[in-house]
Parts: structure tokens; sequence; C-alpha cells
């Protein structure tokens, strides 16, 4: 797949940052966290985007990546315990656990600069899980329709974007990435971030107004 098509399907991500942004004020404060994970991401596929274009910035855009996933875990563990999903005591072992995979990494590579894969592999375990149980619980909720549900959209996204996260994880440790079945997937993947943006944007708009 052509580099430029890639960049264009990540920076897709850009849409929901900014539907979120127009709607920061009108949302209630205990949605905002999700908000500011869209326009993190953004960010940060902006960075990787001038790092393309610009190799020497390039070499330094796994740092931005390693720090990114831990605060992307912090600000979705905030958002689901605000929001009912997760209890305090929970929220402080996963995030402990998650320093201590990134340190692992840092020794483990002996540098910060390359990208963390054990620390991509906890994050997206951890929000895999979470978000099934988010879903499951929607699920067996009537009293609202899934289409009007803003968690039934943000977790049936996150499911899909973590379960390829992990997914890509298992390439790269298990050496695929060379073989033509690795780029597959790799190229795949970049289709599917794109989709779970457009569902996120989805959910963006299903989230109800703050009450007056």
């Amino acid at each position: 797949m052509n580099a430029d098509i890639k960049y264009m399907l990540a920076m897709s991500c850009v849409l929901p940052a900014v539907v979120g942004i127009f709607r920061l004020s009108a949302i209630d404060k205990k949605y905002h966290a999700f908000i500011y994970m869209m326009v993190l991401v953004a960010l940060l596929e902006t960075w990787i985007y001038v790092g393309f274009k610009y190799p020497a910035l390039g070499k330094l855009s796994r740092l931005p990546i390693n720090i990114y996933m831990l605060l992307n875990l912090g600000l979705f563990l905030f958002f689901v315990y605000t929001n009912g999903y997760l209890n305090k005591r929970k929220l402080q072992l996963l995030m402990l656990a998650a320093v201590a995979v990134a340190i692992f990494d840092c020794i483990y590579y002996n540098s910060i600069f390359n990208l963390f894969l054990y620390l991509l592999c906890f994050v997206s375990v951890v929000m895999l899980v979470i978000c099934m149980d988010i879903l499951s619980k929607q699920i067996m909720e009537i009293r609202y329709k899934l289409a009007n549900n803003f968690w039934f959209w943000f977790s049936s996204a996150s499911i899909l974007y973590n379960a390829f996260n992990f997914l890509i994880f298992g390439v790269v440790v298990f050496s695929l990435m060379a073989t033509k079945n690795g780029q597959s997937i790799a190229d795949i993947q970049h289709f599917t971030n794109a989709f779970s943006y457009l569902v996120f944007t989805v959910a963006i708009l299903k989230i109800p107004k703050k009450d007056n």
C-alpha cells in the first residue's frame, strides 16, 4: 500500500477530534476524557505524518508513541471510572501495571526510542477486555435502543480498534511483518482504524447534551 494512502487513512482520526471539540461545551464533563482521547490520537498521527515527510524527525516518532500509549490508557481508565464501569482500585492497579510494563520495555529494548511492543499488547488487552464488558452490558440493557446508545458505539469501535492492535503485536513479535500475510494484516489495519474513527464519530454524536 502506498505510504500516502496509509497516512490519509490514519488522518481520518481528525474527524472525531474535530466533532468532539465542536460538541465539548454541549456535553457533560464525564464524557470529556473520551474527547481528549480523540484529540490526543489526532496530535500523534499528525506528528507521525510530519515524521514521514521529514525523516530526521521521524527517527524520534516512537518516543511520542510510547508516551501516547500511557496517556491514552490513563484517559481511557479515567473515562470508564468516571462513568461507573471501573472502580478506583482497579484503575490504580492497571495504571501501575502499565508503568511497570513500560519500564520493562525500556530495559528490554535498552532504549526509549524503540516501540514498546509489550506495552502495546498490555494496553490493547486491557482496553479490549473492559470494552467487551461494557458492550455486554449495553446489549442486556432494554430501556434504550442500541442505535441511540453512546456506549454501544464507543465499545464496539474500541473492541475492533484494540483487537487489531493486539493482532499487530502478534505479527511483529512472531516476525511475520516481513511476510506477505503479515503485510496484508498491517494494510488491513489502516482501513480498520479509519472505520473505527468513523464509528467513534458516530458515538460522539450520540452523546446526550448535558442538563441545563
